[in-house]
């Protein structure tokens, strides 16, 4: 898990996106409840692609707190706020503080040059 944690954590939130959305309300995944689907699944790939750069350790955070608010503007917007939105809403935030707690190791430089590993360890991303 440390080499993919946050990455993990990320597929995890977009599956429980999928699940809330699938089964919530009427059982019928709507086109507004699809966009949060995307914006989830799309988090969890930025995450996973991001890599962490030893200037920027917070850089998969910060890919999934910029979604978690296209997600939250998307949700209010779309589809008004109700009991449904607002537990989409803590899921994403709840998502967003899991991926900023995991942990997360990647591998970056040339491999001819010399390659370094950078990770950030269960916690912050310092």
């Amino acid at each position: 898990m440390s080499k993919y944690g946050k990455a993990i954590v990320a597929v995890l939130v977009a599956a429980i996106v999928y699940a809330y959305q699938a089964l919530s309300g009427d059982n019928h995944i709507s086109s507004v409840e699809w966009v949060s689907v995307a914006i989830a699944g799309v988090t969890a790939l930025g995450v996973y692609v991001v890599p962490l750069a030893p200037g920027a350790k917070w850089a998969k955070t910060a890919v999934a707190v910029v979604l978690a608010v296209l997600q939250v503007l998307t949700t209010v917007i779309l589809g008004g706020l109700g009991t449904d939105e607002v537990l989409l809403l803590l899921i994403t935030a709840a998502g967003a503080a899991g991926i900023w707690i995991a942990p997360a190791t990647t591998v970056v430089g040339d491999p001819i040059a010399g390659r370094s590993v950078v990770s950030v360890g269960t916690g912050s991303d310092s």
